[in-house]
């Protein structure tokens, strides 16, 4: 028998490993097994998981067969599929994502939905994604209204250039400003802004070291922590938007659980008035929603 033609028949078919590897996933108490091997696989082959579907009787080859093993046993150990194959999907697009940003949640989508509804009817308003991470918001934003204005702000530079990417992706990249700043530190205390939206860090220091290891040992720990109380960056963020929210503009906070009495102190102390805490799926309270019903100082 032809050396070549020994060699292909003892190489495994591509289902065979993702066989191999949705056994391992599942041992190890990875969510949803088969499907993360079969996206592991689509991602060493540079392929769509419905390549591999369609393709999953061919021969692996060594080269294919040793990187998929490698992210089997990454995945296996707790790093994030999503740190894996570099994608996660969000508000219906699909987002780059690096261990430099935190990786977006469907629960943020109830804060994209309730500050889109609240402009459906308003043309050129201007808006600030404050730790935009991944841009998730920011390019949703201005994917969902060609006329909006958006400014994209992070602390981190690595996770502007994520967002960068992601708003290329889309075709956006031309109307969001990014910016690298403490919060609204960089903006004048003055109204600017129709919207301000914000999904901080709010996990309390206490609670950090229960995290899944998955979120504590592998996302940025600095999109995570918010604080003894968890609502520290919030403290901060919520006096600054009473200036700079321009007359009948909005506030939106994502919140953590039990936060939702804090943040409403909050925003009510900064002179803007709550309009409702919206649950999410779960039925925590999620989106804190509050409006600037006339120009007012900034507090704090």
């Amino acid at each position: 028998m032809p050396k070549d033609r020994a060699a292909t028949e003892q190489t495994p078919a591509l289902r065979d490993l993702v066989s191999r590897g949705s056994r391992a996933l599942r041992e190890n108490g990875v969510e949803a097994p088969r499907l993360a091997a079969e996206l592991l696989m689509a991602q060493v082959l540079g392929k769509d998981r419905i390549h591999y579907l369609s393709h999953g009787g061919e021969p692996a080859g060594a080269g294919v067969a040793a990187a998929y093993e490698g992210l089997i046993l990454r995945c296996a150990r707790g790093e994030p599929l999503q740190y894996l194959t570099g994608e996660r999907e969000f508000y219906g697009l699909s987002f780059r994502v690096t261990p430099a940003v935190l990786i977006p949640r469907p629960e943020t989508e109830l804060l994209v939905e309730k500050a889109l509804a609240l402009a459906s009817a308003g043309a050129g308003l201007r808006w600030v994604d404050v730790g935009t991470g991944s841009g998730c918001i920011a390019v949703s934003v201005a994917r969902s209204l060609p006329g909006a204005r958006v400014w994209a702000v992070d602390l981190s530079c690595e996770a502007l250039e994520v967002a960068r990417l992601n708003a290329a992706r889309h075709r956006v990249e031309g109307r969001i400003c990014f910016v690298c700043a403490d919060l609204l530190s960089c903006f004048p205390r003055q109204p600017t802004f129709d919207f301000v939206l914000a999904n901080l860090p709010y996990i309390p220091a206490a609670d950090l070291p229960a995290l899944p290891a998955a979120v504590r040992d592998f996302e940025p720990a600095m999109a995570l922590a918010g604080g003894e109380s968890g609502m520290h960056h919030y403290q901060r963020l919520v006096p600054q938007c009473a200036a700079c929210l321009a007359a009948g503009g909005h506030l939106l906070l994502e919140l953590g659980q039990g936060q939702a009495d804090c943040g409403k102190a909050l925003a009510e102390a900064a002179g803007l008035r709550v309009l409702e805490c919206a649950a999410d799926l779960q039925g925590i309270p999620r989106c804190l929603v509050a409006r600037k019903e006339s120009e007012v100082a900034e507090h704090g």
